[in-house]
């Protein structure tokens, strides 16, 4: 546990906190509506992982064109569906908990591009879903097993950041 031992790590402590809410604000401000650049980078790598497993898709901006067998469907990314929640989800939780050291919050930013992975295998998992069975498939995934998978990869994320900076709680 972070022990506030001295005026300057208490300061230091203090301004990483409050920079990284004020950078989830800022973006979340300068960003609206579209939140760029989260939707197209999305877009982009789900499209490049479908094209490597063999499934024809193309992005283009915040869109992922998939060729299904009797049609092409276009899959538009949100910033939701881009994981922008999930991020200041992760981001506040880290941020407003207090006792954790500076260090410890700068090593969670090392788990936003583990939660960008598992957003996009999210999304990919779905797009798989409805170019193997159907679109409404595809869109039942979406809505509720995908919902329920990114939920608990950010709590596992969470919980694996306590472990890893042995922050998590032991029974006496």
């Amino acid at each position: 546990m972070y022990v506030k031992d001295n005026k300057m790590g208490h300061t230091l402590d203090i301004t990483i906190r409050v920079s990284i809410l004020l950078i989830c604000l800022g973006y979340i401000v300068l960003a609206f509506p579209g939140y760029a650049p989260l939707p197209e980078l999305t877009a982009q790598v789900n499209a490049q992982v479908l094209n490597t497993v063999g499934i024809p898709a193309i992005s283009l901006e915040r869109y992922v064109v998939v060729s299904f067998s009797q049609a092409d469907h276009i899959y538009e990314l949100s910033s939701e569906c881009s994981g922008l929640l999930v991020y200041l989800m992760f981001l506040i939780g880290i941020a407003v908990v207090p006792y954790f050291s500076a260090y410890n919050q700068l090593f969670a930013l090392l788990f936003l591009p583990i939660l960008f992975l598992g957003n996009a295998l999210r999304i990919l998992t779905g797009i798989i879903v409805g170019f193997r069975f159907s679109v409404d498939a595809s869109e039942f995934f979406h809505a509720t097993v995908g919902q329920v998978l990114i939920f608990f990869w950010v709590l596992v994320c969470f919980i694996l950041w306590l472990k890893l900076t042995r922050n998590f709680p032991k029974e006496e």
